[in-house]
Order: C-alpha cells, then sequence, then structure tokens
C-alpha cells in the first residue's frame, strides 16, 4: 500500500526514462505560451531533460512548474563563469512524478543579476545567498542578500575565473621546476655513480664505525683511491705523503 497517492497521467517505471522525459517534454509545451517562444528541453546526462530560459521568464517558468507539472522541490542553485558570461543553474525535482528538470539561465558578466525564486520554493534563500557569495550573482527580490561563507569586507568573488588573491602575489618558478615527462627520462638521470643494492648484514654497524665508506654499492671508480688516500700518513703541516714516503716513515 502506498502512503503517498501516485500520480495517473505519468507513464509506469517499466516504461523506462525515456518515455517520462518524453511525457514531460509533450507537458512542457505550454511554457511556449510565457516564454514567447516554443521550448526545446535538450536530454542531458543522467536522463533527465534541460531547459534554457530567458532570466526576465525564470520566475513565471518556475511557478508554472510547480503548481501545473508538481515540481515542488529545488534541489540546488549554482553558478557557472563561462568567461565572456555568467549562467544560474537550477536543479528541480519532483517527489510524485520522481523527476529531475533542470534550468539554466544566461546572465550578463558586466550586470550580473537576475530575479530571485524564494517566492516559489523557500530553500532558494540559502542556495542564492551561497552563489552571490561565491560568483557575485546578485538575486533581485531576495529578503537578506549578503555574503554566507565569506566575511562582510571579503573582496572579491573566489569562484570567479578572473578572481586573484589580494594583495597579488607573483612567485618565482622553482629551479628545479621541470616538465615531469623530463624528469624521469633517462637522459636526466644520474648514471653511473650510485646504485642501490641489497642490503648485507651488519651493514648498519660498519657505517657507524666508519663513515663515509660507500656501503650502497658505490660504482664510482675512484671509491677505492680515495679510501686509500685517507689511510696514508700526513706530515706535521697537515699534507699527505705519497709514494715511497708513506711507506717509510724514517724518510718524511
Amino acid at each position: 500500500m502506498d502512503l503517498v497517492p501516485r500520480s495517473t497521467n505519468i507513464p509506469s517505471a517499466t516504461s523506462g526514462y525515456r518515455d517520462q522525459n518524453a511525457a514531460l517534454a509533450r507537458e512542457l509545451a505550454p511554457l511556449a505560451q510565457i516564454t514567447g517562444t516554443a521550448v526545446a528541453p535538450r536530454p542531458q546526462k543522467g536522463d533527465y531533460l534541460g531547459l534554457e530560459i530567458e532570466r526576465e521568464n525564470l520566475v513565471a517558468v518556475c511557478r508554472f512548474l510547480r503548481d501545473q507539472l508538481g515540481f515542488d522541490l529545488l534541489s540546488s542553485i549554482s553558478g557557472v563563469d563561462m568567461l565572456d558570461h555568467l549562467e544560474t543553474v537550477y536543479h528541480l525535482r519532483s517527489t510524485t512524478r520522481g523527476q529531475l528538470l533542470q534550468l539554466k539561465v544566461r546572465i550578463d558578466s558586466a550586470k550580473p543579476e537576475v530575479a530571485s525564486v524564494v517566492s516559489v520554493w523557500q530553500t532558494a534563500n540559502w542556495l542564492e545567498r551561497e552563489t552571490y557569495d561565491m560568483y557575485g550573482i546578485r538575486f533581485a527580490g531576495h529578503p537578506d542578500l549578503r555574503r554566507m561563507l565569506l566575511d562582510d569586507d571579503f573582496e572579491g568573488h573566489p569562484l570567479l575565473k578572473g578572481f586573484h588573491q589580494v594583495p597579488l602575489t607573483n612567485k618565482p618558478r622553482a629551479t628545479t621546476q621541470v616538465d615531469p615527462n623530463m624528469a624521469v627520462s633517462g637522459q636526466f638521470q644520474q648514471q653511473g655513480l650510485e646504485r642501490v643494492v641489497q642490503k648485507k648484514l651488519g651493514q648498519g654497524m660498519e657505517e657507524r664505525l666508519h663513515p663515509g665508506t660507500p656501503t650502497f654499492g658505490h660504482s664510482y671508480e675512484r671509491a677505492n683511491d680515495l679510501e686509500k688516500a685517507n689511510l696514508q700518513g700526513s706530515t706535521t703541516e697537515g699534507e699527505s705523503v705519497t709514494g715511497s714516503s708513506a711507506s717509510n716513515p724514517d724518510k718524511a
């Protein structure tokens, strides 16, 4: 037994989303009397329809959708910065039809203003405030249009593509910042200098007793020569003794 009676003028669930969207498209045809032009709903990714309407017709269209077609829930309002203009996107749901509908309104970037739909859905109150806070779109007729997430004295609207931090800072490019593909290529890697091999038993103790000893498979050709040079004797002035002088200290 259903707690909420199902509408009798919609297709059954087994007919699929395409039949439901086709039926909704036919029921949207009377919107032409409000907009003055024939509506052209377009299928969106996710199996729902979308409409593009003029901003001066927004409130009248929303009232028709709520009162005549049962779209009783405004689930979201989103702002979009398209560089040359702004857009507000509304997602409407019908709890009786079980359908989703999208409305899109184009707004001039020089004068980002559109009518508020708080008079149609009360949920638009905070949704419009958030969109104003992030995009700077003003909703005419809103009862309390002010910032919601940022401070009142915050300058700018951070989700606009032209937004810059205040004050604007220019950071120099890091000297080690290269293209990732170049960084991993063989020609930019050190080769023949050092390689990691399997750890040997007692290697840690050897490193502590003789720090600096190449215990990780150092393949540098002069590693052994440098080690021998460090073991040679030295004069009182600190100069190393080489050749026969090192083998015979009496001659030094």
